[in-house]
């Protein structure tokens, strides 16, 4: 990417859509197949934009305040939302707002977390509370707080078609849905979150737009056709004449969120989904897009990929010829670790070996690999990999939601089962995120749910997921398109969980936050142990000042019946998942923690 190209890139996002200043509004609409670009004011006046003759199309009006709402039309296509719309008070059919830019900042100290000291936590905002807002969301930062949570992850905001929606049919890419506030809402949540020392990071998705709602056709050459995804045409990243102008777009978007949101970084969806063949490809110009910005702004800003695998060159440094993501999602973990309490159940197209496949990734790292341009394989892993960018997890939104009843953990397995999942889990190098409601195991269900307005599209939708997931069994349940899969999908109050639970997960990380400072829970520190017959997975840290335990039995629910058996005693107990049991004695599903000091 040119010098220049990168200077238009950080400013871009500053100029698009409709900008409150000192001279009334400013318009900007990326158009450059369209010869006439009009504004048309709810209950206002109607004019026309200036085309800068490279696709921008522009001008500055007194005669429009903050609070109108107008229409963009394309030469003789009906009128549309703004492509870069702050804000869709009536929905994505509806006129996009003029909205303030302006807002009362207090967080000019945060530095953001480190990413070694990240302890994520997956929500949805309409599912979390029961109100479902920003508002009510920053009445429950407290309850984070003491868990010891360090960072939030937002499922995408980006406005979608309905009433409620998961966030990945988002089709309004800069306005945050309205279901949840307005965009001052969502800077509140940012501002309060940072005051109380948590980061905040949101997921945004580049390799599809929703199936309703999506007009960018109508205005201007965003959207492929030659790329095809499940929700329709996929962006128009490598066309000849205008993928630069898209990618422009796209990158305007993601910096948008850092730089008028103060989010401190982006969770970035289906990395490997995202359909470019032209070079660089749009995810590594957003790695080099995302570190200019933050050198230019002083502010860190972090990238997460959703890369489900491990992927070598995401995670590395741009200067050592990488992405430049900080971390990346690695299911290896949960499903090699589901694969041992559940074998013979699926819940992804990889598949996993019971006990083998948890073994390497306890050793190793991770199980299957693949990048933006070689297809996901199984390498032979000879050597442990540094896991300090790998995020782990034993439940996600994909995980509990694409179950056809959205069953949690604890309810596929038992209480006593996921407290030994968390102790590995908690107790690892790698980024460890939950998912809401697992901490005090939410009996809520997690379910898949959209609010489509068109009858064919919501046949489409139930219809394609028994086809994304024939593995299951799909006669009992809810359709996501009943109004119960989002009601039902509530977490519930911690008060209401399991409270001991909370507790363990209180304990987990307490130490886990203690092993980082001491410099303990590092991958050179590491070795595990496995014992696939009888269940058991160890892991062992070693360094000159101390050393630590952390071992678990797994079994699957059927196995649970098995007679504890004797372990070594290592060290001082820590923690034990059963309070009570003998120290020496390991039962099915169950976790102990050690630590011996010098």
């Amino acid at each position: 990417m040119i010098e220049n190209e990168m200077e238009a890139i950080l400013e871009w996002h500053r100029k698009l859509g409709a900008r409150p200043c000192q001279a009334g509004t400013g318009f900007s609409v990326w158009a450059p197949t369209a010869n006439q670009i009009r504004v048309h004011i709810v209950d206002g006046p109607d004019f026309r934009l200036k085309s800068d003759g490279n696709g921008l199309h522009s001008v500055v009006r007194e005669d429009v305040k903050v609070g109108d709402r107008y229409w963009i039309q394309a030469d003789d296509t009906p009128p549309r939302p703004d492509p870069a719309s702050r804000f869709q008070p009536e929905g994505v059919h509806g006129p996009s707002e003029v909205v303030s830019r302006d807002f009362a900042w207090t967080d000019a100290a945060w530095k953001g977390q480190p990413p070694r000291d990240w302890i994520l936590y997956e929500l949805h905002i309409g599912a979390w509370t029961d109100e479902g807002t920003m508002s009510a969301a920053i009445d429950r930062l407290d309850e984070l707080v003491d868990l010891g949570v360090t960072a939030i992850e937002l499922m995408p905001l980006a406005d979608a078609a309905g009433r409620w929606n998961w966030g990945y049919d988002g089709v309004n890419l800069f306005a945050p849905n309205r279901n949840y506030g307005r965009p001052e809402d969502v800077k509140r949540f940012v501002d309060v979150a940072h005051a109380k020392g948590l980061a905040v990071f949101l997921d945004v998705v580049y390799n599809h737009l929703g199936p309703e709602g999506n007009y960018l056709a109508d205005v201007g050459p965003y959207l492929s056709s030659q790329h095809q995804t499940t929700w329709g045409p996929g962006p128009n990243f490598d066309d000849p004449q205008h993928g630069q102008g898209v990618k422009r777009f796209i990158l305007a978007n993601a910096l948008y969120w850092l730089d008028e949101f103060h989010f401190d970084g982006l969770r970035v969806d289906a990395v490997h989904c995202i359909l470019d063949t032209s070079r660089p490809h749009i995810v590594e110009e957003l790695g080099r897009a995302v570190a200019a910005w933050s050198s230019h702004t002083g502010r860190p800003a972090d990238l997460i990929a959703e890369s489900n695998v491990h992927d070598t060159p995401m995670i590395q440094p741009i200067d050592q010829g990488g992405v430049g993501f900080t971390a990346e999602w690695c299911d290896d973990f949960l499903h090699s670790l589901f694969a041992v309490v559940r074998p013979g159940e699926q819940l992804c197209d990889r598949p996993y070996e019971p006990g083998s496949d948890l073994c390497q990734t306890l050793q190793r790292g991770y199980v299957y690999e693949g990048t933006l341009f070689e297809p996901l394989h199984r390498p032979k892993v000879l050597e442990r990999v540094d896991t300090s960018g790998l995020i782990y997890s034993i439940q996600t939104h994909d995980f509990v939601g694409n179950h056809p009843l959205g069953q949690r953990l604890h309810q596929l397995t038992c209480v006593e089962t996921q407290r030994a999942c968390a102790a590995l889990l908690m107790l690892t190098p790698a980024i460890p995120m939950l998912f809401m409601g697992e901490e005090f195991a939410s009996d809520q269900p997690f379910r898949f749910f959209v609010d489509f307005g068109d009858p064919h599209l919501q046949e489409s939708v139930v219809n394609g997921r028994q086809r994304e997931y024939p593995q299951h069994d799909w006669s009992t349940g809810i359709l996501p398109t009943d109004v119960a899969a989002f009601e039902h999908s509530k977490i519930g109050t911690a008060k209401s969980g399991n409270i001991e639970l909370r507790t363990w997960y209180q304990a987990l990380i307490k130490i886990r936050k203690q092993w980082n400072k001491q410099g303990l829970l590092r991958d050179e520190n590491l070795t595990a142990i496995c014992d696939q017959r009888r269940g058991i997975y160890r892991i062992d840290y070693q360094t000159p000042e101390r050393s630590a335990t952390v071992v678990a039995r797994l079994t699957s629910v059927a196995e649970t019946e098995f007679e504890s058996i004797e372990i070594e005693s290592t060290g001082t107990l820590l923690l034990d998942s059963r309070p009570g049991s003998d120290v020496t004695k390991l039962s099915p599903n169950h976790a102990k923690v050690f630590v011996n000091e010098r």
